[in-house]
């Protein structure tokens, strides 16, 4: 059975960074879906997802991924991935997701690639 861990790291105005550990399939998919709906909840709007620490993803957790970042999209943020390792990503490549994802090497970059926040 999979194991997944989702980590709030920070949170200010409407931009979250959480961090996966673990991996994400049919038995851990859900814990993503409801961490996102959580955040999105509570007004987060603009997502680094920091999956250094993430070790596999199947096609319900893409699925999932692409149904957030239309909802974070369409009230005018997104869902930046940071430290993504090749294996991960192959899924994102081989379904042609990449065009729907930002990914980023650190997670300063994926900050600075919102609009900056007003106070």
């Amino acid at each position: 059975m999979a194991v997944l861990s989702i980590n709030e790291v920070e949170a200010a105005g409407t931009r979250a960074l959480i961090e996966l550990t673990g991996e994400i399939d049919l038995d851990t998919v859900g814990q993503l879906k409801g961490a996102l709906q959580g955040l999105l909840d509570r007004g987060i709007t603009q997502l680094v997802i920091d999956m250094k620490q993430t070790s596999y993803v199947n096609s319900s957790a893409l699925a999932v991924l692409v149904k957030f970042r239309e909802t974070y999209h369409g009230q005018g943020g997104g869902i930046a991935l940071v430290g993504v390792s090749p294996r991960v990503r192959m899924p994102f490549d081989m379904l042609g997701l990449t065009i729907f994802f930002k990914f980023y090497d650190s997670i300063e970059d994926a900050k600075n690639a919102f609009p900056a926040q007003t106070a």
